[in-house]
């Protein structure tokens, strides 16, 4: 533990600084965390709430510059550029579908949204338990069943593949990071009667 007053070294400044930056990144991996908690005790629903969510998120921390909210062209850019299916699926992920489906869900808890009856060539999306998505153009060109275990798995590689270019790309990385403050964090709540846990770092007592 430090004392106060006791000069930092560059060393420690520069641990505290990554340790900074870790917990921030942190956030995006709880919202990961959310995704297959929700999966996994059965709310398939929820957990494709919490994907449209985390997309949602993605396009706030990768828009670009100057910008103070995200919009509708961030979001499809982001699908465009991250979110990719297996080659065997029948259908391929397209932004203004996926935003569309996003709008549906989030606002009407519906397969519809006002951009669908705008646009009749935005496709509709309906949502299987299953992994293999439906999509047969000449039976029905405008809707396509999601296989949802395959789209929650797509939308956390997508993530990883973001991070991965956050990693490559400096700008981008130090955009993002300027950004990650503002997303919730996710952190263990003690149950009534448990004192909560704090961790400390020893390494310069």
């Amino acid at each position: 533990m430090l004392a106060a007053g006791w000069p930092i070294s560059n060393e420690m400044t520069t641990y505290l600084t990554w340790r900074r930056i870790e917990n921030m990144w942190g956030a995006i991996i709880g919202i990961i965390a959310e995704i297959k908690h929700c999966e996994a005790a059965g709310a398939t629903i929820a957990a494709v709430t919490m994907a449209y969510v985390c997309i949602d998120t993605m396009a706030y921390l990768s828009m670009p510059a100057g910008q103070t909210s995200q919009t509708r062209s961030d979001f499809i850019a982001w699908v465009n550029t991250y979110l990719k299916g297996h080659p065997d699926q029948p259908y391929e992920y397209d932004g203004l579908d996926v935003y569309a489906a996003r709008c549906s869900l989030l606002h009407a808890f519906s397969a519809e949204a006002d951009l669908h009856r705008r646009d009749q060539n935005i496709r509709k999306f309906g949502y299987h338990d299953g992994g293999q998505h439906a999509f047969n153009p000449e039976v029905s060109p405008n809707l396509v069943i999601i296989g949802t275990a395959s789209f929650l798995n797509d939308v956390v590689i997508a993530v990883e593949s973001f991070i991965k270019a956050c990693q490559q790309d400096n700008e981008l990385r130090q955009l993002v990071e300027s950004r990650l403050p503002a997303v919730y964090p996710t952190m263990p709540f003690p149950q009534l009667g448990q004192e909560p846990s704090v961790e400390t770092d020893n390494t310069a007592e």
